[in-house]
């Protein structure tokens, strides 16, 4: 190779027909750390917090830090369509009624949240007006989690807002 010379290879992303299923593999590898990792104590890193909104924040939302209470953290559902929403810090691990304390996933495996409406190995991002989605919105916004089983009781592997939404840059946001 000669010096300065650039070599690019084509590297497709993987689909559920290639003949290595890439995303029932995560799904598996997602339901055996989520397995393991409670036995442990290690299945997420959480933040004890309070809503002070004047609404719920339903489970999984994705939140941002607003302000402190008395002792806490206080959390405002986060929106695609409101820079001043971001940075997202973490999903609601359950609703937090106004006026109480509650608790976010700040990184690690989401279980038992409804992820039917996606696939495994859907990047979700923040939705317009509060919530997730799997299509980037075009206001930008990083990648705040991957599904790794899609269903009724699924998983969300939680990762920081960083990088650009590659498997590396969620890796660098899950250490």
């Amino acid at each position: 190779m000669a010096s300065g010379e650039t070599i690019t290879y084509d590297l497709p992303y993987p689909v559920a027909s290639d003949p290595v299923n890439v995303h029932g593999d995560i799904q598996d590898l997602a339901e055996a750390i989520d397995a393991i990792l409670p036995t442990l104590g290690l299945p997420y890193h959480t933040l004890e917090v309070v809503n002070n909104t004047g609404a719920t924040i339903a489970k999984a939302s994705p939140v941002y830090i607003s302000g402190f209470g008395a002792t806490k953290p206080r959390i405002t559902k986060s929106d695609a369509n409101t820079s001043a929403t971001f940075p997202v810090v973490g999903l609601a691990q359950a609703a937090i009624t106004n006026g109480s304390d509650g608790v976010i996933i700040v990184n690690g495996i989401f279980s038992d949240v409804n992820t039917s409406a996606y696939a495994a190995g859907d990047r979700l991002y923040v939705a317009a007006g509060g919530g997730l989605t799997n299509a980037q919105p075009t206001s930008g916004g990083g990648v705040i989690g991957v599904v790794a089983k899609a269903a009724a009781s699924g998983i969300i592997i939680v990762g920081a807002n960083k990088g650009n939404g590659t498997w590396g840059a969620l890796k660098e946001g899950l250490s």
